[in-house]
């Protein structure tokens, strides 16, 4: 599928890379023009500023949701912030290579970094570790010592974090069971789990988290 081929109206999101993070915002697809392998998308906004998808080792993707096939993705899309006539702001968005199929299975995570302590099945002990990242269906902890879990173990964390772009404080209980486990090179452990249950509120505190940090990055 060629990005020209994509019509108004269609929800889009916007897949940021930088540096070893990926970052992802919703939006919307609001004209495309025909054989210019160009469309206008919605703007994204922070703080009543529209989000620059540019900067340096910055790479964006375009994500295309259709509701009679599979997401299409866009890889390495041009993005430029433009002005309407009647004063919106919104995006460009420029693709000569065709998009390849996704698959939503591999959901972006959010970097968190965040310390916490965690119960492993049904032992009330906690274990200290660092809540590494977090998406939309898992989450993956480190931890300096070996808990000594297997996969499909159950485990229980708390995430509480402060955003001080939105002055909001966010709680999450997060269940989960054990997807993988890796020794890591510096001697620390990484479990990745997948949640047992839909976390109220999770996706909306993964949007705010990702536009603060991409902000920052800016800034910076």
């Amino acid at each position: 599928m060629q990005i020209d081929d994509l019509t108004a109206g269609l929800s889009i999101s916007f897949i940021i890379h930088l540096n070893n993070e990926e970052l992802q915002f919703e939006s919307r697809i609001l004209e495309v023009y025909s054989r210019r392998h160009t469309l206008l998308a919605e703007g994204v906004f922070t703080d009543d500023k529209i989000i620059s998808f540019r900067g340096k080792g910055l790479l964006v993707d375009l994500l295309v949701t259709l509701s009679d096939d599979k997401p299409q993705l866009f890889k390495n899309v041009t993005t430029n912030v433009v002005k309407r006539a009647d004063g919106t702001l919104c995006y460009t968005v420029f693709s000569i290579a065709g998009s390849k199929t996704y698959n939503r299975r591999q959901s972006y995570r959010c970097y968190i970094g965040i310390e916490t302590a965690i119960q492993c099945g049904l032992n009330r002990s906690a274990h200290n570790v660092i809540i590494k990242d977090i998406s939309y269906n898992g989450f993956a902890v480190v931890s300096k010592e070996d808990l000594e879990l297997g996969v499909n173990q159950t485990v229980h964390a708390v995430l509480n974090d402060h955003l001080e772009e939105t002055a909001e404080n966010f709680n999450f209980h997060l269940y989960g069971l054990v997807a993988r486990v890796q020794e890591l090179e510096n001697g620390l452990f990484l479990y990745g789990c997948r949640l047992s249950n839909p976390v109220p509120g999770l996706e909306q505190y993964i949007v705010k988290k990702e536009r603060a940090v991409l902000r920052k990055r800016q800034l910076s």
